[in-house]
């Protein structure tokens, strides 16, 4: 039961006025609208991946629906009576992807205790880019329709259109100088170097560009969201921020954020992941009460940090993404509520789902792209949201829009700085509408 209350509860919120209409899961007694029920053990098991998948074509589309052999099936079929029977169990199935069961029953960690994309059924099948569970709920809303000839379609973010959450992850402000500056050491580009070297001697370091992020954002009509990372202290060797959040410039910046508009929000440092104490000590540094979170590497334990997270009294999180590989780590496109594996229910704060995170596109231990290739990878995203009115949520770092990126790009080329300005013309030009992550938030829950 808990199952079905779960995935309905989702669907619902993408379309509403489904809730009144009759529909049947596990039984087609007398009901105008059936869905086939998955009968075996492999929930009460607690089995990480499923063994059986079909794949059928949906309107052009290749899906997989897991807990079925039968390949003979048609997807859907209509009765003479007006009635209609989905022969796949979708309800299972999106349970399955949704809830991020493959996650909390799989031991595949990284060094950084994250569930890793290559253990992923998304990277098995390869089915990353794909919202394969918004596949399913518009099965689901199609069958509806044509059984009760009523449009289900919901306008939830304005303009028929889907929305943006731009965000910025704030973990450094002074090593531009550094970081930057060795890269181009190394490509001979030394005019270039001294300029940097220089910026930062005159007491401003490249990556020190809060006010150019704004303005940025602004350009394209859009108020971001910057998670400010609180501890500068090194975790198990692992860096932090690398500046003092406590220190006066940097709480009157964070303040300036909020003045202008934007939203300042709480970087969970290392360690908050499964430390609600730490958690809570975290977002009391901050100047003002943030709504909303996102950890450090996009840091996630599903044993520990959903309920973490509930305790906080946070609005919503948005760390869900994968670091490897841009798309639907749980092959959605809209906001969800995680489910609580220990109650059997939904969490009670909201996840945006992170879609694209800057550093995924050029890390060599990533996707390892160059911005060219990067774009095109993008685009294809974009679409799966647009199609289904979704939300497009993407982590930009501040040292990214500037003109010393992290990954400095071949001199000549499209720059990291140039593709986050093309994309978010090109998102612009579609139609969205971009929101804070906190009014993201709000509206997902209304």
């Amino acid at each position: 039961m808990y199952i079905q209350q779960y995935i309905l509860h989702h669907f619902y919120q993408v379309y509403p006025a489904a809730q009144q209409l009759d529909l049947k899961y596990g039984t087609d007694n007398g009901a105008k609208v059936s869905i086939k029920k998955y009968i075996g053990s492999f929930f009460e098991k607690k089995r990480p991946r499923p063994q059986q998948v079909v794949w059928k074509e949906w309107k052009g589309e290749n899906l997989p629906f897991f807990f079925d052999t039968d390949t003979d099936q048609e997807i859907v079929t209509y009765g003479p009576d007006g009635t209609a029977s989905i022969n796949y169990d979708i309800i299972a199935s999106a349970f399955y992807l949704l809830s991020g069961w493959q996650e909390f029953y799989g031991p595949e960690r990284d060094k950084f205790k994250r569930y890793t994309y290559k253990a992923s059924v998304q990277a098995k099948y390869g089915f990353i880019t794909k919202p394969v569970v918004n596949y399913y709920f518009d099965i689901l809303r199609d069958v509806l329709e044509n059984v009760y000839h009523k449009d289900l379609s919901y306008d939830r973010w304005g303009n028929n259109s889907f929305a943006t959450c731009l965000t910025c992850d704030v973990d450094r402000l002074q090593s531009g100088w550094k970081v930057a500056g060795k890269q181009l050491m190394q490509q001979g580009r030394f005019f270039e170097v001294t300029k940097l070297w220089l910026q930062k001697g005159i007491g401003r370091d490249a990556w020190n560009n809060l006010p150019d992020v704004m303005q940025t954002a602004e350009k394209y009509g859009a108020k971001a969201t910057f998670f400010f990372l609180p501890s500068n202290q090194r975790f198990n060797g692992h860096p932090n921020a690398d500046y003092d959040l406590t220190k006066l410039k940097y709480q009157e910046l964070a303040q300036r954020v909020a003045d202008q508009g934007h939203e300042v929000a709480l970087h969970g440092s290392f360690g908050t992941t499964n430390d609600l104490v730490q958690l809570k000590s975290d977002r009391a540094k901050l100047p003002l009460q943030a709504q909303g979170n996102r950890f450090h590497y996009l840091c996630y334990q599903p044993e520990t940090t959903p309920l973490v997270l509930e305790q906080s009294n946070l609005k919503y999180d948005s760390t869900l993404g994968f670091a490897e590989h841009i798309g639907f780590r749980n092959s959605y496109c809209h906001p969800f509520y995680p489910f609580n594996f220990k109650n059997r229910r939904a969490h009670t704060f909201i996840e945006l789902p992170l879609l694209l995170m800057d550093t995924t596109l050029y890390n060599p231990n990533y996707m390892n792209l160059k911005p060219v290739e990067a774009l095109q990878h993008l685009q294809s995203v974009v679409a799966e949201v647009q199609k289904f009115n979704g939300l497009f949520t993407l982590l930009w770092h501040n040292e990214n829009f500037s003109k010393y990126t992290e990954a400095v790009a071949e001199s000549g080329g499209m720059t990291w700085l140039g593709l986050v300005g093309e994309l978010l013309q090109q998102l612009k030009d579609a139609g969205t509408r971009f929101y804070t992550c906190a009014k993201a938030a709000e509206k997902a829950r209304a």
